[in-house]
């Protein structure tokens, strides 16, 4: 754990953390001036003596997620270290300044999804019956890092359910297989990205490509509604009332219909947690309807996208067409 301060008119931030091995990684892992990256014995003394130095006339002292993450007894050396000082809670309005994304944030988001895009392809060439995925997959999470990325996760579902799971050690590919792909991966500069697609070494059969269609109607209705002055609600309705139409029977819902992301938790809420939520302009989701029908069937389907007044803007170059990739077995074992 550890904090970080930072003074209105200085544009480096002091990074304070609770151990020097703690102190090592971050100089390592962030962009932070490595002089400012600090072990002190004591945290929170060591911010409030920081703090105290920016502080100029108005004695006033913004802070962010304090109040979430401190236990009792933090608190309540936090109090004393800050004492005399005017302590404004500004986690709501700092909440919403970073859901506006900067161009410098939509450019390394759309980045890291031409990676994740291309991560498809990784698997798509070394993937064959016969092959354990726990190999195909390291190899696709190998060429990620390799881009710089710093840590995330492959899923897959193999039984037309939407819940993806890291593949067992041992599972073996079969030709029959239809495999719900999904990687999850923070990029070089923190954000995290979600891409999902469909892998067969075959024509999906009836009962997958059914499935696979509705589902990206749905993600396609979904972005429609994930337009400026809509609300999480509105992506929500536009996903199940579509899969509704289709004649697809809604029995539940297994993830949000969609969350905003960014470099960490303050970024704001999911569809399931606050669907009153209204969109703005420059907000980046993560959209994946969430929907599961009856018998636990289902797609998971995912993408992040921009929030603009037209509607959701696709930040990678996946599209319908990447959502089935069909495995060309010529050549192989």
């Amino acid at each position: 754990s550890g904090y970080v301060v930072l003074g209105a008119e200085d544009p480096d931030p002091w990074l304070l953390v609770t151990s020097a091995y703690q102190a090592v990684w971050c100089r390592n892992e962030t962009t932070t001036r490595r002089d400012r990256v600090e072990s002190p014995s004591d945290v929170i003394a060591r911010a409030g003596e920081l703090t105290r130095k920016y502080v100029g006339r108005s004695d006033a002292v913004a802070t962010v997620n304090v109040a979430r993450l401190m236990s009792v007894g933090e608190h309540a050396r936090f109090r004393d270290a800050f004492s005399g000082l005017h302590v404004i809670d500004a986690t709501e309005s700092f909440d919403a300044l970073r859901r506006i994304k900067t161009p410098f944030e939509i450019a390394a988001l759309r980045d890291h999804g031409s990676v994740l895009d291309a991560s498809l392809d990784v698997f798509r060439d070394c993937a064959h019956p016969g092959m354990r995925y726990w190999e195909a997959c390291a190899r696709t999470e190998a060429f990620v890092k390799a881009k710089g990325s710093f840590w995330g996760r492959t899923k897959i579902a193999l039984d037309l359910t939407p819940y993806t799971v890291p593949a067992p050690r041992d599972r073996i590919m079969r030709e029959e297989d239809v495999i719900n792909f999904e990687i999850v991966y923070e990029s070089p500069w923190g954000y995290w990205l979600e891409l999902t697609t469909v892998f067969s070494f075959h024509e999906l059969p009836d009962d997958a490509q059914c499935l696979l269609q509705g589902y990206l109607l749905a993600a396609e209705a979904a972005v429609a509604a994930a337009r400026s002055g809509n609300r999480f609600a509105d992506v929500k309705q536009a996903t199940e009332s579509t899969l509704r139409s289709l004649g697809l029977p809604v029995a539940g819902t297994h993830t949000p219909d969609c969350h905003s992301i960014g470099l960490d938790g303050s970024d704001g809420p999911s569809s399931e947690e606050a669907p009153d939520f209204e969109l703005v302009n420059g907000t980046v989701l993560s959209l994946h309807p969430g929907a599961v029908l009856e018998r636990d069937r289902g797609m998971l389907i995912s993408d992040n996208f921009l929030v603009t007044p037209e509607g959701a803007e696709r930040l990678s170059p996946h599209d319908a067409e990447r959502y089935h990739i069909e495995i060309d077995r010529s050549g192989r074992p």
